[in-house]
């Protein structure tokens, strides 16, 4: 099983750079960046882990997640990069089809495209009006960018994503949709039944699941690293999810700096089984 980290990485906290080699030195497989773009002063959305509903300071102070992955790529050789995740319905499918096929390129083929259609009403509408069917244009979306990442003049007629014949000038890459499943706390115990409720699934749909992982996200959310919500894993809870079958855990750790933040890393790779 391999491991991963998230962090909210503002201004405040341990660079990106820094952070990228201190995760390679530590041997972790990957580094997540999570996606805010803009987050309106008053929103009626409830955020569900906090007692008064409001976002935690980090989810206003993120910088772009593919500029942020780009500069960790840039300053390490085998770390993956991976976007956790992006808030696709909130986007452009053709520029984000783009941007992810160049962030791969740029990598070395290091970067993991971890998808999501968002669940604050209120930032979705400064973007677009997608929030009702969101998960419906999220598909359609990484559908339409999967054509531009593996044919050579690609088009598309769905119900909201249209272009004629194109050129994506980029490296082809091999994509389909759903290569993965991204639950957040999922318990080890659940992750058996829902890698066979995938396999079911995928079978009824003429897809073979084998290749389909499943990387499960835990740690402490952002703003929110009191004692009581430390969910930092033990050797036992990664080893629990080792054995249940889990591909990937990726650990969401405190947006932190210099020395505090490498202690946390020290302490997960110190769990690992």
């Amino acid at each position: 099983m391999e491991i991963g980290v998230l962090m909210f990485v503002t201004g405040s906290a341990l660079p990106v750079t820094d952070l990228a080699r201190a995760c390679e030195e530590r041997g972790f497989e990957s580094l997540w960046a999570p996606e805010h773009p803009l987050v309106p002063a008053r929103y009626e959305t409830r955020y569900p882990l906090s007692d008064d509903g409001k976002l935690p300071r980090p989810y206003t102070e993120l910088p772009d997640c593919f500029v942020t992955l780009a500069a960790a790529a840039a300053v390490t050789r085998r770390l993956r990069v991976g976007t956790g995740i992006c808030l696709v319905p909130e986007r452009d499918p053709l520029l984000t089809a783009h941007q992810v096929a160049t962030l791969d390129w740029l990598s070395g083929g290091r970067f993991l495209f971890g998808v999501g259609a968002g669940w604050l009403r209120e930032e979705m509408d400064l973007f677009t009006p997608h929030f009702p069917y969101r998960f419906a244009f999220m598909r359609e979306a990484v559908a339409a960018m999967r054509k531009l990442w593996t044919e050579d003049a690609p088009s598309f007629e769905g119900r909201w994503v249209r272009f004629p014949p194109a050129v994506c000038p980029t490296m082809k890459r091999v994509a389909s949709w759903g290569d993965g499943w991204m639950p957040i706390a999922l318990p080890a115990d659940e992750v058996p039944g829902a890698r066979r409720t995938i396999e079911q699934l995928a079978r009824a749909r003429g897809r073979d699941p084998r290749p389909i992982s499943i990387s499960v996200m835990i740690g402490a959310p952002p703003g929110l690293e009191s004692p009581a919500l430390d969910m930092m894993p033990s050797r036992e809870v990664l080893a629990r999810y080792a054995e249940a079958g889990a591909e990937r855990v990726i650990v969401s750790v405190p947006t932190l700096a210099g020395d505090e933040a490498r202690r946390h890393l020290d302490r997960i790779a110190a769990a690992r089984p």
